[in-house]
């Protein structure tokens, strides 16, 4: 289990989670362990009503959730049919009744032929993801994708020392403190992927 999102009243959490059954791992026919978003409720004190979401699959993975500030839209990264590259980003609708909607692919702006995964909305519907697709340092880097009228922005690469020539990811953001954290296994580190710290400098976002 990894990779959470709570919404924010936090009685709602969605996180990832081998593909099983009956406690065991569950594997495709060429015995790949694919894996899927789960959520769960707040009842009490206890998380019950642990759940598969409806577009999960046995044949693909969905992955690394993360919800909008109203709680209306899911991001997540999945390799299922219709992607462009080997991991893309999507996102589903909530309604007011907690129903998904079909699953969105953000396009060829952001999606490569590559991997984009991780993705962070912030409170301002910043998109900020991990790719080894964009031109970067080197393996994963994370990038910066806004909100427009016609989907997102390009990506901007945020540089160092967020970035290195090894795999940055995992990057999320508060726009009111301007901090956040993220994972890399650059060579610095104290084992292979660690969790670093950091804050926003200036006016304008630079990392």
């Amino acid at each position: 289990e990894a990779s959470v999102a709570f919404s924010n009243d936090g009685k709602t959490i969605y996180f990832t989670r081998n593909n099983n059954e009956k406690g065991k791992r569950k594997k495709d026919a060429e015995k790949i362990t694919h894996v899927s978003i789960y959520s769960a409720e707040l009842i009490g004190n206890e998380w019950t009503n642990v759940k598969p979401l409806p577009f999960n699959g046995l044949t693909y993975s969905t992955m690394h959730p993360s919800l909008n500030k109203d709680n209306t839209k899911l991001y997540f990264s999945s390799d299922m049919p219709g992607t462009i590259g080997s991991f893309d980003i999507f996102y589903v609708d909530i309604d007011a009744n907690g129903k998904y909607g079909k699953p969105i692919n953000l396009g060829d702006q952001i999606n490569t032929k590559n991997r984009e995964q991780f993705p962070y909305i912030s409170d301002e519907n910043k998109l900020f993801f991990a790719s080894d697709g964009h031109i970067g340092f080197g393996l994963l880097d994370v990038f910066l994708a806004e909100e427009t009228k016609e989907g997102y922005s390009k990506p901007l690469n945020l540089g160092l020392p967020i970035n290195t020539n090894m795999d940055d990811f995992s990057f999320i953001y508060n726009d009111n403190s301007k901090r956040g954290f993220f994972a890399s296994n650059r060579q610095e580190g104290k084992g292979d992927d660690d969790i670093y710290f950091f804050k926003s400098t200036g006016s304008e976002d630079r990392w």
